[in-house]
């Protein structure tokens, strides 16, 4: 649901600052309008919601805290990837002519589209990863 609603967030803020744009790629990675994975990501968001909200009765059902180096690397993964998403993001709506540049001067690759691109396949997996591995909750509901 959130990733879903984070990728028409970002074609919704694109279509408010840049709509000269939308009709081209999300990147050269994915070779789908901008307006088009807006539609879907919003369509998948909302589908996730509903599913949420009819098994559940919560928009996300919290777990018990988990501890361990590889729910620690999901959890760092997921946050920061989404960070370096979201100022790829900013950074392609003030600077576009830099998507196509290298992301550091350190190495020719990767750019900074395909960054982009990257960074948000990889927290979303990271956060599915660190949900599913997550242990729910006791919530005493059980016959004795």
């Amino acid at each position: 649901m959130v990733y879903g609603l984070l990728g028409w967030l970002y074609v919704a803020v694109v279509a408010a600052f840049r709509p000269d744009v939308l009709a081209g790629p999300v990147s050269a990675l994915v070779p789908v309008r901008r307006d088009t994975w807006g539609a879907v990501c919003f369509a998948v968001s909302a589908g996730a919601a509903l599913v949420l909200q009819a098994t559940t009765g919560a928009w996300c059902p919290r777990a018990a805290p988990r501890r361990g180096p590889l729910i620690a690397l999901a959890r760092v993964c997921c946050g920061y990837g989404l960070l370096v998403w979201a100022y790829l993001c900013l950074n392609s709506l003030t600077h576009p002519d830099t998507l196509s540049r290298p992301l550091t001067h350190f190495a020719a690759v990767p750019r900074e589209g395909q960054t982009a691109f990257w960074a948000f396949v990889v927290s979303a997996a990271a956060m599915l990863a660190a949900r599913a591995t997550a242990r729910t909750e006791d919530t005493g509901g059980g016959i004795s």
